[in-house]
């Protein structure tokens, strides 16, 4: 079946001690079924935005392999050749997928046809590898990658995402998303949140009974029988980044790539964990 107001997005967020950036390859194909290409670059206190024709999207042996021009994403590495006269950033990054875990955040909502559905592709990379950008070297040897998708028609009306996995020696991965579900005539607020936490897994999602207590500018709260897991946000840039609207990258939404994050999660009153991170990131909508 010819794909018609589709998107499907990747997005990549690699991070080392003196540098975060991410990468989002997207591909849309328009009402024609027309396919096109983007590429979003992302830094802390701004962003740059590419567009590319007859972009490359298959699945190799299980692995993803995207192609726009001189730029290749696999699940195994990025390569990167961009000179712009805004920007020149060129390099290789190499992912090690032994701690990268899956998460089928999605659950039985998977069969629903949502205007929009994701996926975490990995919850933490050890990288290598390095990216000169404006004649500076970066060195990304020992640092640590995310991976997630997006694909359907559109970005939700409201939502909040949060990710992180970069806490000093604790070992701890998060990512955590709330956002507003057309299922019925009433819009439900749905959620997941998945955690990994010193050995121990935890999953929330609105399919086990979560709910979403509160979401804002700062924070979030979600609750699932006895747990209560809370975020809160301090600082950072907001940088507005392009987002789809039905299939087009059309709309557009902000994101804190680097800010100040507190996790919280307790089970019946007893704290499991409270953990901080400089490295967090933050999307509200």
């Amino acid at each position: 079946m010819k794909k018609t107001n589709f998107f499907e997005g990747w997005y990549f967020k690699e991070q080392c001690e003196e540098l975060t950036i991410a990468f989002i390859p997207e591909v849309s194909y328009d009402e024609d079924g027309k396919l096109s290409g983007s590429l979003q670059i992302v830094l802390p206190d701004r962003s740059y935005y590419y567009t590319y024709q007859n972009p490359i999207n298959m699945n190799l042996n299980r692995t993803m392999f995207i192609v726009m021009e001189k730029n290749v994403f696999t699940d195994a590495c990025i390569h990167i050749d961009i000179e712009e006269e805004d920007l020149m950033i060129k390099g290789d990054i190499y992912f090690d997928r032994e701690k990268g875990r899956k998460f089928n955040v999605m659950g039985p909502l998977a069969v629903f046809p949502l205007p929009c559905k994701h996926g975490i592709l990995s919850m933490e990379q050890r990288l290598s590898g390095t990216l000169e950008i404006d004649g500076k070297v970066y060195d990304f040897n020992g640092g640590k990658g995310y991976l997630e998708t997006d694909f359907g028609k559109s970005f939700p009306r409201r939502y909040m995402w949060s990710q992180c996995n970069w806490f000093g020696s604790t070992d701890c991965q998060i990512a955590v998303a709330a956002a507003t579900i057309p299922l019925g005539p009433i819009p439900i607020m749905g959620t997941f949140a998945c955690i990994n936490y010193e050995g121990q897994r935890y999953k929330l999602a609105t399919y086990k009974g979560a709910e979403v207590e509160k979401i804002g500018e700062k924070g979030f709260k979600i609750t699932q029988g006895p747990y209560i897991f809370e975020g809160r946000r301090q600082g950072g840039n907001a940088i507005e980044l392009k987002s789809p609207e039905m299939g087009k990258m059309e709309s557009a939404t902000r994101e804190y790539l680097v800010c100040n994050m507190e996790y919280r999660l307790r089970k019946r009153g007893v704290e499991i964990f409270y953990v901080r991170s400089s490295h967090g990131s933050y999307e509200f909508l």
